[in-house]
């Protein structure tokens, strides 16, 4: 229960941090910034709870595993975590893809609106950090927890202490 609730709470907190960095850390290919990345302040802010909320992620899922009675379902949700995946990175690839498409192009087309920036500039925070890639690296994490969680159950780990 304990462990539910500070994985509820850390996700919380992070898809805050993602909203805030998508939508006021980053400007609009109509607007013209004369400063540097402000999205980089957002984004050191946040990454730390990104990471522990993939870390409690994985600790929650590693849980649900061992505790799991069908093994049968249990199969089911790893495939389905998979194929989630695998559309999530889909559709993170096409919102990139469209967000370069709104700036004319990227960083190393000279007709785009961000020729000579870096790669993660304020035009394209957005398009590194966002719901798809937050959804992406939580689904990988709770993938990676529950196949720990399979392959080392908890009798395995009491009997090495």
């Amino acid at each position: 229960m304990r462990l539910r609730r500070s994985w509820l709470i850390s996700i919380a907190i992070s898809l805050f941090g993602v909203m805030i960095i998508e939508y006021f850390f980053t400007f609009q290919p109509e607007n013209t910034v004369k400063h540097g990345n402000l999205g980089i302040v957002g984004i050191v802010l946040v990454a730390p709870f990104i990471l522990l909320s993939s870390f409690i992620t994985f600790r929650f899922s590693t849980e649900l595993s061992r505790h799991a009675q069908d093994k049968m379902l249990r199969n089911i949700l790893l495939i389905a975590g998979v194929g989630l995946v695998l559309v999530t990175s889909y559709y993170a690839w096409q919102y990139k893809n469209e967000v370069y498409a709104s700036l004319g192009g990227t960083t190393s087309d000279p007709n785009s609106k961000i020729y000579g920036f870096p790669i993660l500039n304020e035009y394209t925070n957005r398009a590194v950090i966002n719901y798809y890639t937050f959804l992406l690296i939580h689904t990988l994490s709770a993938i990676a927890g529950a196949v720990y969680g399979i392959v080392k159950p908890k009798k395995a780990l009491n009997e090495e202490l």
